[in-house]
């Protein structure tokens, strides 16, 4: 286990993002340890970290978006094993867009459950927020094509042409059992237009640029990424080049 953690490089006081693939890692680590579990990975983290540190899981699920009902404590992550662990845990909370939700403990846990953005990707949503206070990302076994959502946030706050605010109504049940009809928006590609999502690119930009590490254990592939640094990277894309690494037409 610290070997694989000491490739994250964290330390007390860091505000960690983090999910992948950890379906390879899982069937390794029982090799060593049959009663090992994702929750000795967690806890690890949060030693890491600290009570000044902060540790978010994505939580995503897309169901609101199809009009099925949202329930902020019931509803399960599409976005792999870890944000459903954290979901059931004491001291893991949610944040409350229905669609891009994140599973949080630690030092800004208060903060980042207080958030009421509307639009997935605004600027008083946890993208933001993150991206406010240098949270750093890590992505375990996958590219940055399945994985890097934080993009979509820098697109809108730039107000890109390929993509528009659309929303989207269903019900919701919050954390104390209340059920109501609302509305969320998200910023999504102009589907009409073939808009397909193409951030491979990024992945040789990123390193290039000091921003996003690199590192290997027993074959799995772990990136860290500075969130702030990734910011100014696409923000120049879109200033300059267009979007041009961040979208194709297909």
């Amino acid at each position: 286990m610290e070997d694989f953690l000491d490739k994250f490089e964290i330390k007390i006081g860091d505000f960690i993002l983090i999910t992948g693939n950890l379906i390879k890692f899982i069937k390794k680590a029982k090799k060593i340890d049959k009663e090992f579990n994702l929750n000795l990975l967690i806890d690890s983290i949060l030693d890491k970290i600290g009570n000044s540190g902060t540790l978010a899981i994505q939580t995503f699920n897309w169901q609101f978006c199809s009009g099925e009902t949202y329930d902020i404590l019931n509803t399960k992550s599409e976005t792999g094993l870890l944000g459903n662990i954290a979901l059931k845990r004491n001291d893991f909370k949610r944040t409350r867009h229905p669609i891009y939700s994140f599973a949080v403990a630690g030092k800004y846990q208060n903060e980042l459950i207080s958030l009421r953005n509307k639009g997935v990707f605004d600027a008083n949503s946890p993208f933001d927020f993150m991206y406010k206070h240098n949270a750093k990302m890590i992505i375990i076994g996958l590219p940055l094509q399945n994985s890097f959502t934080f993009v979509h946030y820098v697109e809108e706050m730039h107000k890109v042409s390929y993509r528009y605010n659309k929303t989207f109504t269903s019900y919701y049940i919050d954390d104390k059992g209340n059920k109501e009809l609302v509305e969320y928006d998200m910023y999504v590609r102009d589907i009409e237009n073939k808009v397909l999502t193409f951030i491979e690119p990024l992945e040789s930009i990123f390193i290039e640029n000091n921003v996003m590490k690199v590192s290997l254990f027993d074959g799995i592939e772990i990136k860290k990424i500075d969130l702030y640094l990734a910011y100014n990277i696409i923000k120049k894309d879109i200033l300059e080049n267009n979007g041009n690494n961040l979208y194709k037409i297909g």
